[in-house]
């Protein structure tokens, strides 16, 4: 089988193409996914230099969102069949833990994440739990349903973690070009919201226009925080942060007060520091977002076949060149998704 491998924690200088490797064994519960598509995320910047706490089961196989068609069944897997066109819910929930059991499988505190605690979909195979099986809806394609995976959950629960957002609310996203921006742009204009997209590259400026944004400021603009200022001068209701520590700061600064931070990343490292002080002065709220739930997951992919949102492509990639793939990943911006297509 060929697969894109991680051989170790470093530089992308340490994936590389093997065409040697096993296919997959799968359970009686599982079942053996011939992949087509997957989808580049920032995570997989994380994994290769190592994620914090993690150690990966070298070769790792990354790749977190997956689709295809079932190859093979386990014994015990019934409602599918061989051939059927799928895609998979990224987060493998334990089904034991308090958590799972109080109905929050999605903060399972023993969850499997494919490409990082289980082989994931830079490979020719893959096998997945049935229970984590999707039905791809008529006319979407394998790289538009796998592009909604890691990116798309993350967008969606973000939105439906904050009960305060009604039609004319305020929504600041840096880094709007990527899977999880341009997303979260259309969903947020589906509920009426009022949307500040940044990014470093201004020729994307149009294109994030027409996904819905209203306002499009630069990323490294000095004055970033007076020109948000002067659209809301009262500040935003919510900020969606990626970045880390680098915009932390002027994440924090921006919000109104009652106003929502949502961090869903750490590319620019893991710590920062707080104000305690107008932190509960300004009632503000500071919530972390991983994923997403397995019912937002399907609603997603409804909305694909709705034709309400649409998932703008990067560039797509075979397995063969998958590493060149993550390498400009890591240096340009692209405007929406990265496929590698596995067939």
């Amino acid at each position: 089988m060929k697969g894109l491998t991680l051989l170790r924690n470093g530089t992308t200088e340490d994936l590389e193409v093997r065409d040697d490797l096993a296919i997959p064994f799968f359970g009686d519960d599982e079942v053996l996914v011939k992949v087509s598509a997957s989808t580049l995320n920032r995570v997989d910047q994380v994994l290769i230099r190592g994620y914090p706490g993690l150690a990966l089961n070298f070769p790792q196989v990354l790749g977190a969102d997956i689709a295809g068609e079932i190859a093979e069944m386990g014994k015990n897997v019934s409602g599918w069949k061989r051939g059927d066109k799928v895609s998979v819910y990224p987060l493998v929930a334990c089904q034991q833990c308090a958590l799972c059991q109080e109905g929050k499988p999605n903060l399972c505190e023993h969850f499997n994440y494919f490409g990082m605690h289980r082989p994931g979909g830079y490979a020719e195979y893959v096998p997945v739990p049935a229970r984590n099986l999707a039905s791809l809806p008529a006319g979407v394609d394998a790289a538009a349903a796998a592009s909604i995976g890691v990116a798309g959950i993350t967008a969606l629960h973000a939105l439906n973690m904050n009960n305060d957002l009604k039609p004319g609310s305020s929504l600041m996203i840096w880094g709007a070009t990527g899977g999880v921006g341009t997303l979260m742009i259309q969903l947020a204009k589906l509920r009426g919201l009022e949307v500040i997209a940044t990014t470093r590259q201004q020729d994307q400026a149009e294109t994030l226009g027409r996904l819905g944004a209203d306002h499009i400021l630069d990323s490294n603009d000095e004055k970033i925080m007076e020109k948000v200022g002067a659209l809301y001068p009262s500040g935003v209701d919510q900020v969606i942060d990626y970045v880390g520590p680098a915009t932390f700061p002027t994440s924090f600064q921006l919000l109104k007060k009652g106003g929502t931070m949502t961090l869903c990343g750490i590319l620019t490292g893991m710590e920062t520091t707080l104000s305690i002080h107008q932190t509960y002065f300004r009632h503000l709220r500071i919530q972390g977002v991983y994923l997403g739930t397995e019912q937002e997951y399907h609603e997603l992919l409804a909305l694909l076949a709705a034709k309400s949102i649409t998932v703008p492509i990067a560039a797509r990639h075979p397995l063969s060149t998958g590493k060149q793939a993550l390498q400009d990943f890591g240096h340009k911006n692209h405007l929406g998704k990265v496929i590698i297509e596995a067939s």
